[in-house]
């Protein structure tokens, strides 16, 4: 999508139906159906532990803007309207009392963004969740990286929802 710009009119310019079009009902509709997206992930992962793992996701609620592919890097979501994007993610993993948990936004890689960490919890539901606002140009990417020292392998929690990944454009 493009991000219309507001007309500058000028003295005794000729008001047109594609100038109304183009300045005004393409703006409306955009800010009406901004970009949007929420993907799931339908069964866990089992990271090893002590090593970062990025969540993918296989499963699409919403993608207005086409960023997500369920085949082809299926961990991101990459943006197609540059703008700030407020980002947030959640995942729970299974019942384990050693070590910890963690769980951060990056940005194309590399830029880790908004992180969050818990202590192992011996019963229950260790979930995390992290939100935060990024500024995406085209063709950046977000993905949601997890990371846990319980020992061993522990798996994602798929109960309640499962692993969430969602985002929507919220500014130029």
């Amino acid at each position: 999508m493009i991000v219309p710009s507001p007309r500058t009119w000028v003295v005794g310019e000729i008001l047109t139906a594609a100038k109304l079009n183009t300045d005004i009902r393409d703006a409306i509709n955009f800010l009406l159906s901004p970009p949007l997206f929420e993907l799931n992930h339908s069964s866990g992962i089992s990271p090893a532990t002590s090593t970062q793992a990025v969540m993918p996701f296989d499963t699409e609620t919403i993608d207005r803007d086409n960023g997500h592919s369920t085949v082809t890097n299926s961990s991101r979501y990459t943006s197609q309207t540059a703008g700030y994007y407020m980002i947030s993610g959640a995942v729970g993993f299974v019942s384990n009392a050693t070590g910890k948990r963690e769980m951060t936004i990056l940005v194309n890689g590399t830029t880790e963004t908004y992180p969050c960490s818990i202590p192992g919890t011996a019963s229950g539901f260790g979930g995390m969740i992290v939100a935060g606002r990024v500024y995406l140009a085209v063709a950046d990417y977000v993905e949601l990286y997890i990371w846990q020292n319980s020992g061993g392998a522990l798996a994602t929690n798929t109960t309640k929802g499962g692993p969430r990944f969602g985002g929507h454009w919220i500014s130029k």
